[in-house]
């Protein structure tokens, strides 16, 4: 008796047979429908942190070893600060030792839920069902992104009370020029600002007196979607407002001034199969690093 032999990747292409065969030769219509005919749960987002620090993929000879550990680190130097002196024709300037200072970012990984089922059980589903769990899950990996780097700078924040600021009223000129003078006055440029989605909608309500007759005229007609600055200023807005509280405003300086964002490996989906059960998941290694403290503000309104 001969048995039909199966690989792995053989079954991947089955695993949604109804959408394999709409795929071949329709490509865009099955992905049409396949946007209209699930209906969401809820809406899911990208990673905001990965707007604020660009992730760099490293390779197998950009790692630094310890003694202690094989756990992957990268240690990254910090500019070594440097004073002048006024002399006269015949004076020097001062002599000294100088160190330059660096420091550590550590790695870890982030995993999704494993999807197990069997192939015969998915071909009763009329959408690509592992494309839509898979979408899902590497954007909850990207939550986790964005709650870990919310708790870092959050944590860096509340043990420098200077860079914590909790002006009177919303979201107007004031408050959001104080935020950008605190960062200025470490010698910081303002290079992005995160904040939630519905607080960004509040510069709908700013009056034509604070951002002029033609900008009030396009936000009544346009709305904010085609606008991602307020005061000249790149914001970076999220819906994560279980993350990001919904009242506070972040200001940041430029990536070189701030920290550095590495990833070993990016979302990558596996997938494995025995015999008829088909199981797939989601995972990711990063690791992200605040080298300078001062280079971020913390607003709460």
């Amino acid at each position: 008796m001969s048995y039909k032999t199966e690989t792995a990747k053989a079954s991947a292409t089955l695993l949604n047979r109804s959408f394999v065969e709409k795929v071949s030769g329709h490509e865009k219509v099955a992905m049409e429908e396949n946007g209209t005919a699930f209906i969401r749960s809820k809406l899911r987002e990208a990673a905001f942190s990965r707007n604020i620090l660009t992730p760099v993929v490293l390779g197998d000879n950009d790692f630094d070893r310890h003694t202690d550990t094989d756990m992957p680190r990268k240690i990254v130097e910090i500019e070594p600060d440097s004073t002048a002196t006024y002399v006269n024709f015949k004076g020097t300037g001062p002599r000294r030792w100088f160190s330059g200072p660096r420091y550590e970012i550590r790695f870890g990984k982030i995993v999704s839920e494993r999807f197990m089922k069997s192939k015969f059980e998915l071909m009763t589903y009329q959408n690509d069902i592992r494309r839509i769990l898979t979408d899902n899950s590497v954007k909850d990996m990207a939550d986790q992104e964005d709650a870990r780097f919310y708790h870092t700078c959050n944590s860096i924040v509340d043990q420098f009370p200077a860079q914590s600021l909790t002006p009177v009223g919303g979201l107007n000129a004031a408050n959001f020029i104080m935020g950008m003078k605190n960062l200025l006055s470490r010698k910081i440029p303002v290079g992005k600002v995160l904040m939630c989605e519905e607080m960004y909608l509040n510069a709908l309500a700013l009056p034509a007196t604070s951002v002029g007759d033609q900008v009030a005229s396009k936000h009544y007609n346009d709305g904010l979607s085609d606008e991602k600055t307020l005061w000249g200023v790149p914001v970076v807005t999220t819906i994560k407002n279980d993350i990001l509280p919904a009242n506070e405003i972040w200001f940041f300086g430029p990536e070189n001034f701030l920290g550095n964002f590495f990833l070993i490996q990016d979302a990558t989906l596996y997938i494995e199969q025995r015999a008829d059960q088909i199981e797939f998941w989601s995972y990711e290694a990063l690791g992200l690093g605040i080298g300078n403290c001062a280079s971020m503000v913390r607003v709460r309104l």
